[in-house]
């Protein structure tokens, strides 16, 4: 054999090896009603904890819709613990953050007071907390007949003018209505919370004037939104029990 031939003969030979050793890829198995965003979330769900997953309640609630829907799924049985022990980890968490939050308000909110009594002393004596309103900025809240619209329209604008009070408030409130989506078994089909009827439930000024940052307390947000929530029939489903 000459070396053109030699050398015609061996071309092929680096392809037939690289075509032997190639991985066969995984076949994708066609499972109705999971998507390429549930396929990751559940790879996400059984990666190892010391991994950065990223899941929120919206999306657990999105694979136990689909689990719900795919009775039996003996090859998914290992998914529902896992979404319990996420969810309390969440919950322990949002928790813990929000008892953070609570006590940096509580020195921001004092320190508006202070401001407020040494600039505005006529409004400062008056009843008064704040909460969050739909559009996420701050709004006075006070006994009927307590204060005049320009009262509260001075108050309002001081409310979120105020150093952090603002944001940190609002970023409270957000982690609240997180946890009682996270929370499913003490508020699912028992309570509504969200931005739009967030300012009937909850007074930061009521939890903040009494201390009340342990939830166990009476008029800390938990104590409030169930309290709340009774009197409130628009708010409140049927059966509604919330433990502290």
């Amino acid at each position: 054999m000459n070396i053109s031939a030699a050398a015609s003969f061996q071309i092929p030979y680096p392809q037939t090896v690289k075509a032997n050793t190639e991985k066969a890829q995984p076949e994708k198995v066609d499972i109705p009603g999971m998507d390429d965003r549930l396929r990751l979330t559940i790879e996400k769900l059984r990666a190892p904890r010391s991994e950065a997953r990223n899941l929120s309640s919206e999306k657990l609630n999105e694979v136990e819709a689909f689990l719900n829907a795919l009775e039996p799924y003996n090859e998914f049985t290992d998914l529902p613990p896992l979404i319990k022990s996420f969810r309390y980890s969440m919950i322990r968490h949002h928790e813990f953050q929000a008892n953070l939050m609570l006590k940096k308000m509580e020195g921001v909110y004092s320190d508006f007071k202070k401001d407020l009594q040494s600039k505005w002393p006529g409004l400062a004596n008056n009843v008064m907390g704040f909460t969050v309103a739909e559009d996420g900025q701050l709004k006075v809240t006070s006994p009927p007949d307590t204060l005049t619209a320009r009262d509260e329209e001075i108050l309002n604008t001081l409310l979120n003018e105020a150093k952090d009070l603002q944001p940190l408030t609002l970023k409270h409130a957000k982690t609240v209505i997180e946890l009682v989506q996270l929370d499913k078994p003490q508020f699912e089909g028992k309570v509504k919370l969200d931005l739009s009827n967030f300012h009937k439930m909850i007074d930061y000024g009521l939890l903040l004037s009494k201390g009340a940052l342990d939830l166990r307390s009476s008029d800390s947000w938990l104590d409030q939104l169930h309290k709340n929530a009774e009197k409130d029939p628009i708010e409140k489903m049927p059966g509604l029990h919330i433990e502290a």
